[in-house]
């Protein structure tokens, strides 16, 4: 077809044949409009390079996303390339080819996993699991070079508005890695580098009350791992990842309450579950005592105490926070008041407890497996604690003795239930029964 002096009226009503056509612009040359029998209208630019004998064709973009004009002005620029001696499709095409084979961030991830985290930091686990989390989702494909300041920024502040402390451990992490790519000549730039935390972290407080723990000891009460576990945190204090991932060998002397414990060399103690290279023991009370060999005869042929349902190895960390959030999620709703608890919340609970039955803040640190960091600690009490199986029997024993305090009331409270269910008499009422209760269980019990 001859060129024309295209016009937007005469573009908009062109119609596409039953073959494709082509419309050619007088005002620059080489522009050309095609219209496919689907009704797409796309334009392009002949020209034929130096030193070429053959035509070579460049797209420039739908119309009518791309309007006349600027399909000029884009077809204008091109000409002087070529008229310099460029190559417009050549060029294209290799800078294409250059992003494709360019060191994408999934590759930079997976090169500082690799080479760097799992050689060197304990918590590799942790950084590959924020990465697979938060950061992989958004940057898998991105050449890991032309990631910017803003949009890491733009990923964190993302992260922050619903998990600020996550937002911060995963600026931490990506500050590493790119120092870590610049350092071994993968990267020139650190696109985080002096960034100020995106997030601002709130310290969490919370602690359950005698009548939170008595309401969740009841609704616990199941065959389930999760829920056994959840019981078995609340009645030791132990970070929900090493309860999740507790396997049988390091349960010892379980046939004597005597000695029964929890012993892992700091050698076979994974980061994910336990933070510092130290080993731990800890003593396990009656009551906790119970609830393992229940658990062990369950977990007949598993590695692990709390085995998963779904595969051999042991119930996820995260299953613990999920389990506990269903389980409040069905009771009654001023159970459990808000903000409601997380698995770590028992363990706050637990040292909140026993520093409020007056136990020793050295005991309440090794029941917690806490280093103490002052210089005593540090440079002068070597008694830390040696004889921690012993030492903190005692603790253990004062957490037994409230936690079946509240299992009787539990158990109170079914019986006056079932004998009012019954029809038989009783001189207290049901509201007087739960003043009762409240009186009984409120923080004031602690102390005690």
């Amino acid at each position: 077809m001859p060129a024309i002096a295209l016009t937007d009226a005469l573009l908009r009503s062109a119609t596409p044949g039953s073959k494709p056509n082509e419309l050619w612009d007088t005002k620059v040359s080489g522009l050309c409009l095609r219209l496919l029998p689907g009704g797409v209208k796309t334009w392009t630019f002949r020209y034929r390079p130096k030193d070429s004998i053959s035509f070579k064709r460049l797209s420039l973009g739908r119309y009518p996303e791309v309007s006349l004009a600027l399909a000029r002005e884009r077809a204008q620029e091109k000409r002087v390339e070529v008229a310099g001696g460029g190559d417009p499709q050549t060029t294209r095409k290799a800078k294409r080819a250059a992003e494709r084979s360019a060191l994408t961030f999934n590759a930079l991830a997976d090169e500082y996993l690799e080479r760097y985290a799992r050689a060197h930091k304990r918590s590799w686990a942790n950084d590959a699991l924020y990465l697979r989390a938060h950061v992989r989702p958004a940057w898998a494909k991105k050449p890991a070079g032309r990631i910017t300041r803003a949009d890491a920024a733009a990923l964190l502040d993302r992260i922050a508005k619903s998990a600020p402390t996550s937002a911060n451990r995963t600026q931490s992490i990506l500050s590493r890695l790119f120092n870590w790519a610049i350092e071994s000549g993968l990267l020139e730039a650190n696109p985080l580098a002096r960034m100020p935390k995106r997030a601002r972290e709130h310290a969490k407080d919370r602690v359950l009350s005698s009548d939170e723990i008595r309401v969740l000891w009841r609704a616990l009460d199941g065959e389930s791992a999760v829920a056994a576990s959840l019981r078995f945190l609340l009645l030791t204090g132990l970070r929900p990842g090493e309860v999740a991932g507790l396997e049988v060998g390091e349960v010892v002397d379980v046939e004597n309450p005597a000695r029964a414990r929890l012993e892992i060399p700091a050698s076979e103690i994974p980061a994910s579950r336990m933070k510092g290279a130290r080993p731990h023991v800890h003593p396990i009370a009656p009551m906790a005592l119970a609830l393992i060999r229940l658990q062990l005869d369950r977990a007949a042929g598993h590695a692990h105490v709390f085995p998963s349902e779904y595969d051999r190895g042991p119930v996820a960390r995260h299953s613990l926070s999920q389990g506990l959030k269903r389980i409040i999620k069905g009771l009654p709703v001023d159970a459990i008041r808000p903000p409601y608890p997380t698995p770590h919340d028992f363990r706050r609970t637990v040292a909140t407890g026993l520093a409020a039955l007056g136990v020793p803040r050295e005991d309440r640190l090794s029941v917690l497996a806490h280093a103490q960091d002052d210089v005593h600690g540090v440079h002068y009490d070597k008694y830390d604690r040696h004889w921690q199986v012993q030492d903190t029997r005692r603790p253990a024993r004062d957490t037994r003795r409230q936690a079946q305090d509240i299992h009787r009331r539990v158990r109170d409270t079914a019986q006056e239930t079932h004998r009012r269910a019954q029809g038989c008499s009783h001189s207290r009422s049901p509201a007087w029964l739960a003043r009762s209760l409240h009186s009984q269980t409120d923080d004031s019990r602690w102390a005690r």
